[in-house]
Parts: structure tokens; C-alpha cells; sequence
């Protein structure tokens, strides 16, 4: 028996687990000296025969396997990486067939990934290329002509060549005649994962002065492509405004307005950039008079011309350039330019209407102000108005449930502080609505306005023991607003939720507790009472905790506020409370976790009108060095 067994990129535990067992069990070994990593030889058996193919012709390996097969032996033949790359294996297995000997093969991990590791990379990014060439250049060996480096460079897709180090000048000068650009990235990767391994980044216009420089004459991997370079986007596989068949859609993170804090404005003629300035200045004026909705709050706004009439005021950069460098904290985009320019500048940005920021047009004369993208989520029909107000243009709002006067779904959760936990859904709760049919309102918060014609109040009653729930009435589609596990998971395919921030989490640990330890805690006390994590509004503790490194990165990683209060203020807080003596000595206050999350629902009570009374619905639970409490307050929503 034959096992073609594929030896790793180099490194002698990045074999695989069955390779490693054959070479084990194996009576004789012929491994491909010249690029194997010897040290993997250690796992052969005492006794075994080894032979280095790089000093065999492919009948003198035949003929060492066949006399191994007479003998009733084991031969295993090791390749570099994976065999099926550039192993030169095929012509081995024909041969093997004819000679009536039985083979299999083992895979192992390319060379290939074993440089991406090394660049701490990976080929396939979004918008950036989704395709990986595995090539060579032509040699001694030549390659067929459909497939020579200049025909595969016109695709623009990550390139990855094998044996082709010692050709340094003709894959450059064949790639840049095929269409990459001289600045494209470029990574070198000598000897990947070998104890001896080096890694290179340079452009294509310098890789072969990169090889020469650096001596690389071999036993290296040349990757090419943008996916080297630093802009790309997001992929949907972990978007949370994308669903899958595992999870719903919810609000993405990069939504939240603590991290969208700045309104840019953009111009790009004379007319335009005076027409941007004086609408700055307005807008400022408005916010220091707090005579600006919500969605013009802004912690700067920031103004940025690319004209060349106004050469010492004009960027040097591009648009695009401009919008890549702000896109990450912009809370809305202005361009004060013709439509065709904001939409083309924005296209590669572009996501998805939970975290896309508020786009807007309003043309160099100022006659029109065109909510051009997010206008509900982002709030871009709210600043059109906003800014036609600034600029005395005439505001263009095209989404069909502003047209109409109709109820928005997303505009009033965002109104309200929602978590959308599912956009395809809402997109048909809209259309439901503007097809004239009533939506059932479901919900857990007191609603403090008036029904829209809209929609119909659906009551329920729950029975948690028995898990049944009644309903009065059942429209096709129903809008159901709790943070209720139970209620969440017990709903048909046409119920959208939406989560309200309704709890509150005192947390109270050791020095030192690990983030992982904490979140455990939290989610596990969460789970137990029926409380969904995205209903968390925020996190508490003494301020001896503010800077707890777990605590801290539980915080951020979840984006959630960390509050925290001084022991007098604790003990202030009336109450019945679980008290420790040890933590009255350590920490000047009897207990944390409890009187912390009461705490932090009163801060919420009294800056907040649509928060209420606030109730324990966890009391002082203790796991692994983490004490948790749970306050779930009330929730007041306005339609």
C-alpha cells in the first residue's frame, strides 16, 4: 500500500494527525528532499527505509515502491504542502494503477496558507477579490499560453505563484503588462512556517528589486493582490444587519451614535464649497441654540472641497479618499454636488440601511435638498428637511411610507431605541403597510400616544408555566416590542421584534477577572431569567471597578455604557440588599452588584423620560469571582 501523504507547509506540527500516523507506521519513506522539511522525519519508526527523492528519476521511485510491495511493506511518499499542488503525483498514481498497486492520498495544508499565516492575511476580502490564482511562471517548464501570468493579471484577483523566485523580473513585467497596478501589494514569504521563515511586503513596481536586495532566489511564495492592502469591506457571514439561517438580522454595531459622531459635508465647485460654509454656520448656530433635531446632534462638523478654482482650500485627495478616511464615525454625508456625484462616490461604501450613514444631495444653487440614502434608519429625510431649512432649498424625500403619511416601522424604532432584530422582515412589514392592510402592535412597553390608522393593538396573556399565550387579535403581520425570551422564540415568521434597552446589569468581581469569566456570568443570570442580551442597556459597578481590564472589555466589546459609583452613593440607594462584610471592607459599600444596577436604572429614570420604575428580576448571583444582579425597568415607546 501507497499513502501519498501531503507534509505541511514546513513546520513539523502542521502535519495532519492521519499524516503523521502514516509516517509513523511507514516501512519505507520517500519524501521530496529539496523542499520537505526534515525534521518531519522524526516520526518515523525504527528500521524504516528513507530515500530523498530529489535524487530520483520517477522510475527509480517506482522501482523503490515496487520492491517495497513485494515485501509486503508500507511506503508512504511525501510531498511538500498539499500533493495536489504542483506535486507532480498524477504520473505516480497512473503508473501505480498499471502496476496493480493499491494508494490513497492524504491531504495536507499548502505552503500556500502556510504564507498567509506568515502575512497574517487573507485572499479572499470583500469587494477587494473573492477568486485566488494558483500559478507559476513559464520556466524550463512551460505553461499553456491561455494561461500565462499576463491573461490571468486581467482579472485583478488575488494571484498566489508557486516556483517562480527565481523569476522575479519577468512575473513583474508580465503582471504590470496584464493590468495590476505598479502599487499593487505584494507579499514574499521565504521558507513559510520553517524555522527560518521570512516575510516581505513591497509593491509590484519594486518586487524584483525587493528579491534581488533580499536574495530570494527560491523556496518562496510571491502573493499578489489588493487583498494585502488595507481597504476593504465588511463581509455579511458576522453583518448583524444581515440574517442567516442560524440568526435573525439586528441593528449592527457600527450604527450606535456613540461611534457616528460627525456630519461631513463635501463640495467640489466655488458655488457649492460658499453654499457648504454657510450651512455649517447655520447649523452650528442651531445646535447652540438646541434648535436642531435629534439627527443634526453632531460632535463636529467637518467641511471638505476637491476644486481646482479654490487651489488652497482643495484636498488633495479624491472624494472617495475623503469618504474612506470619515466614512468610519460619519453620521451623515452632505454633499453639496449633483446627485450622480454623491451616488458614485459612495457605492464601494455602501452596506446595508442599519449601519449606512444619512446621505444627502443638495445641488450647488441650493434649490434642492434630496435625501439620497438611510432615510429612516440614518435619518437622512429628518436633515433634508433640516438642511432645506439652512439653505432655503426645497427638500426631496422619496420613501414610499413618507409619501404616503404612513407608519414606518424603522423610523420608529429608531425613534424609540430598538433593537431591529430582522431587516428583510421590516422591508415586508412596510410594504404590508403601504398595501393598506393593519399591522398588529404587541408590546411589553406603555405606548404613551395615539395608534396610527395603521396599525391594531394586540393584548396577550402569557402563561410562563405552561409556555401558551392567547391572542385577542391576529393580523397578517405583527410588530412585537419585548426583550421576553419566551416571548421572542414563541412568535410565526411574519412577527418582526423588536428588543427594547430595558435592563440593567450590576456587576461586581475580583481584580483580574477575565472578560470571558464576566460575560459567562452575565449571560448565563440573563438566560436564566428570560432576558435577551440585546436588551441590555447598560452595565454598573463601584468605581473602583472603572477600570478593570474585563470589565472594560466587556463593555466595549458588547457596546454597552459602563457606569460606575462612588460607595457613598451606594450606600445611599434605598433598598433591601444582600449584605458581605468582607466586601464592606474592601470596597466601603455592602454589596456592589445589587446597588449598582439600582443605581445605574435611577440615572436612567431621571435623565430619560421613556424609561420607568425599575424592578430585580436577578438578585445577587455569584459565579466563578463575578456576582451579577439584573434590574429590568419600564419602557415607555411613543408612535
Amino acid at each position: 500500500m501507497v499513502h501519498f501523504v501531503g507534509a505541511g507547509p514546513g513546520a513539523e506540527d502542521l502535519i495532519t494527525i492521519r499524516g503523521q500516523k502514516y509516517l509513523q507506521t511507514a516501512d519505507v519513506i520517500i519524501y521530496a528532499g529539496s523542499l520537505v522539511n526534515p525534521a518531519l522525519l522524526c516520526y518515523a519508526k525504527e528500521g524504516c527505509q528513507i530515500y530523498d527523492s530529489a535524487k530520483l528519476c520517477l522510475e527509480e521511485v517506482l522501482a523503490i515502491i515496487e520492491q517495497a510491495e513485494a515485501g509486503g511493506l508500507t511506503t508512504v511518499r511525501l510531498h511538500t504542502g498539499d500533493p495536489s499542488v504542483f506535486g507532480a503525483i498524477r504520473e505516480q498514481m497512473d503508473a501505480l494503477k498499471e502496476k496493480h498497486i493499491a494508494y490513497d492520498l492524504c491531504p495536507g495544508v499548502s505552503s500556500m496558507f502556510g504564507a498567509a499565516a506568515a502575512l497574517g492575511c487573507e485572499y479572499t476580502l470583500p469587494d477587494v477579490s473573492q477568486s485566488v490564482i494558483i500559478t507559476r511562471a513559464e520556466g524550463r517548464t512551460s505553461v499553456p499560453e491561455r494561461e500565462s501570468l499576463s491573461s490571468f493579471a486581467a482579472h485583478q484577483a488575488t494571484m498566489v505563484l508557486f516556483l517562480s523566485s527565481g523569476m522575479a523580473d519577468k512575473v513583474q513585467a508580465e503582471l504590470l503588462e496584464g493590468g495590476y497596478r505598479e502599487d499593487t501589494p505584494v507579499g514574499i514569504v521565504y521558507k513559510a512556517t520553517w524555522p527560518e521563515e521570512k516575510t516581505f511586503r513591497t509593491t509590484l513596481g519594486n518586487l524584483s528589486t525587493t528579491m534581488d536586495r533580499e536574495g530570494i532566489t527560491k523556496t518562496a511564495l510571491i502573493i499578489v493582490g489588493d487583498v494585502l492592502g488595507d481597504r476593504y469591506e465588511k463581509s455579511k457571514l458576522y453583518d448583524a444587519g444581515f440574517s442567516t439561517e442560524y440568526r435573525p438580522a439586528t441593528v449592527d454595531s457600527e450604527s450606535s451614535d456613540a461611534q457616528k459622531d460627525t456630519i461631513l459635508m463635501l463640495a467640489c465647485s466655488k458655488h457649492g464649497y460658499e453654499l457648504m460654509l454657510r450651512a455649517k454656520y447655520l447649523w452650528e448656530e442651531r445646535l447652540l441654540g438646541n434648535n436642531a433635531p435629534d439627527d443634526a446632534y453632531a460632535k463636529e462638523i467637518i467641511c471638505k472641497v476637491k476644486c481646482a478654482d479654490l487651489p488652497e482650500e482643495s484636498d488633495t485627495r479624491s472624494m472617495t479618499e475623503i469618504v474612506k478616511a470619515y466614512i468610519p464615525k460619519a453620521k451623515a454625508i452632505i454633499f453639496f454636488t449633483a446627485t450622480g456625484i454623491a451616488v458614485r462616490t459612495m457605492a464601494s461604501f455602501l452596506k446595508h440601511k442599519s449601519v449606512d450613514p444619512a446621505v444627502l444631495a443638495v445641488d450647488e444653487m441650493g434649490k434642492y435638498c434630496i435625501s439620497v440614502l438611510s432615510g429612516h434608519v440614518g435619518g437622512a429625510n429628518v436633515l433634508a428637511q433640516f438642511v432645506s431649512g439652512l439653505t432655503g432649498a426645497t427638500p426631496v424625500v422619496t420613501t414610499a411610507t413618507d409619501l404616503h403619511d404612513k407608519f414606518s416601522v424603522d423610523s420608529f424604532a429608531k425613534k424609540n431605541g430598538l433593537v431591529m432584530t430582522d431587516w428583510t422582515l421590516a422591508k415586508e412589514v412596510s410594504a404590508a403597510v403601504l398595501r393598506g392592510e393593519k399591522i398588529g402592535i404587541d408590546t411589553d412597553c406603555e405606548i404613551q400616544s395615539k395608534l396610527p390608522d395603521e396599525l391594531v393593538l394586540i393584548k396577550h396573556e402569557t402563561n410562563r408555566a405552561e409556555g401558551s399565550e392567547t391572542r385577542a387579535q391576529d393580523p397578517n403581520y405583527e410588530v412585537r416590542i419585548t426583550a421576553d425570551m419566551l416571548r421572542i422564540y414563541r412568535k410565526n415568521e411574519q412577527t418582526l421584534v423588536l428588543v427594547p434597552k430595558c435592563y440593567v446589569v450590576g456587576v461586581g468581581c475580583k481584580s483580574n477577572t477575565p472578560e470571558s469569566a464576566i460575560y459567562d456570568a452575565v449571560k448565563v443570570c440573563m438566560d436564566m431569567y428570560g432576558a435577551d442580551m440585546r436588551g441590555l442597556a447598560a452595565v454598573a459597578s463601584i468605581d473602583g471597578k472603572a477600570e478593570e481590564p474585563g470589565l472594560v472589555a466587556f463593555c466595549k466589546n458588547n457596546e454597552l455604557p459602563f457606569m460606575t459609583y462612588d460607595a457613598q452613593t451606594l450606600n445611599e440607594i434605598e433598598g433591601d440588599y444582600s449584605k458581605s462584610q468582607f466586601v464592606m471592607d474592601v470596597m466601603g459599600v455592602d454589596n456592589v452588584c445589587e446597588r449598582s444596577a439600582m443605581a445605574c436604572a435611577k440615572t436612567f429614570e431621571r435623565v430619560d423620560a421613556s424609561y420607568g420604575q425599575a424592578e430585580f428580576i436577578c438578585r445577587k448571583t455569584a459565579m466563578n469571582g463575578v456576582t451579577v444582579s439584573i434590574v429590568r425597568m419600564e419602557r415607555k415607546i411613543s408612535l
